[in-house]
């Protein structure tokens, strides 16, 4: 089976959402989370890529799951074991409780919950969102390649799903409550299901010609999207849906945008995006919290994403991948640009 051409402008969509992500964090724009931006923007990279992988290649599951678990596994369990040490040489109170849920990837349903989140592991939600995805969106596959319906109604249902559980929170809950509720995985999941049914209704479909920045300008919209006194509603929905159709609709876009998202600063942000998503969150929390500057705590989440990824993310990745590959010798290729969580997520 050919191999697939990379595609470098996905490698620098990936280093935008890091590089906005780093931005909403350590310098919070009044009015917009860039934080909330990154992470969507992770979210509809991993729906389009997990589509291809699982319903248009049909990567067998076994290896599916083997790369997940070599992207995944070994940096986010250095990290949790490096700041449980760290926590216990300093002294500082460690709630287990809140390393469990981490570790097992279900704290996106205890963040923000009375008595959680001391530790700097909140950002966990979206890597279990992640991880939820991960097994509906295979689950589904199965279901379609047992001919129980097309990929996409199946995917596309349940992106229906998400949207509507999105609307009914919205009224249900309210103010305080709501931004707790969306990094539930039935909500947040929104972003990866309608990237991917999106992903697979576009699929060998002759679209007609668009201008190309009609990427540019979804994700303009999807930003604007997220203003703060846009609804709860449109700006879980639409903006998120904004995305899903700019990074669906970006192999048709002009050149220049492809250019500019292939700058290689951009690409290399992209490569270190995961070990510096898992990093960032004591540093930003230094900052927020404790009087550290914001410039300081940027270097440093840098210097220690781009330490892990070298020193753990990707020799570990690799050798797993060669230790699984020696028992999966006829595993089928896999997608250019595969998205790590965060990249996930």
């Amino acid at each position: 089976m050919q191999a697939p051409a990379h595609f470098h402008y996905l490698d620098g969509w990936r280093g935008l959402a890091i590089f906005f992500l780093l931005v909403g964090h350590f310098f919070p724009v009044p009015g917009i989370n860039f934080g909330a931006v990154g992470v969507n923007l992770f979210f509809v990279l991993s729906g389009l890529l997990m589509a291809r992988l699982l319903f248009v290649q049909q990567v067998p599951l076994a290896q599916f799951y083997q790369r997940r678990i070599a992207r995944i596994f070994p940096a986010v369990l250095v990290f949790l074991l490096l700041m449980v040490l760290i926590l216990l040489l300093l002294g500082q109170p460690l709630r287990w409780d809140e390393v469990a849920v981490a570790a097992l990837f279900v704290n996106n349903y205890t963040v923000g919950a009375s008595g959680s989140n001391s530790l700097p592991f909140g950002h966990f939600w979206s890597l279990c969102v992640e991880e939820h995805s991960y097994i509906l969106l295979s689950l589904l596959a199965v279901g379609a390649r047992r001919y129980l319906a097309r990929a996409g109604t199946l995917v596309g249902a349940a992106a229906l799903a998400s949207g509507l559980t999105s609307l009914a929170y919205t009224v249900i809950y309210r103010d305080t409550e709501l931004w707790r509720m969306s990094m539930h995985s039935e909500v947040a999941a929104f972003g990866i299901l309608s990237s991917a049914a999106l992903m697979l209704w576009l699929h060998g479909r002759t679209l007609p010609r668009l201008p190309g920045w009609s990427s540019v300008a979804l994700v303009v919209l999807g930003i604007a999207l997220h203003w703060w006194t846009v609804p709860p509603a449109l700006r879980l929905i639409g903006g998120i849906a904004a995305f899903a159709l700019a990074i669906n609709l970006l192999a048709g876009a002009s050149p220049a945008v492809h250019a500019l998202l292939a700058l290689r600063p951009l690409r290399t942000l992209g490569l270190w995006s995961f070990s510096l998503y898992v990093w960032q969150q004591p540093f930003y929390l230094l900052s927020k919290y404790h009087g550290m500057h914001p410039v300081l705590g940027v270097l440093l989440a840098g210097a220690c994403g781009v330490a892990s990824y070298y020193l753990v993310e990707r020799p570990s990745r690799n050798w797993l991948n060669a230790r699984f590959g020696a028992r999966t010798p006829a595993a089928a290729t896999v997608v250019s640009g595969e998205a790590p969580p965060l990249a996930s997520g």
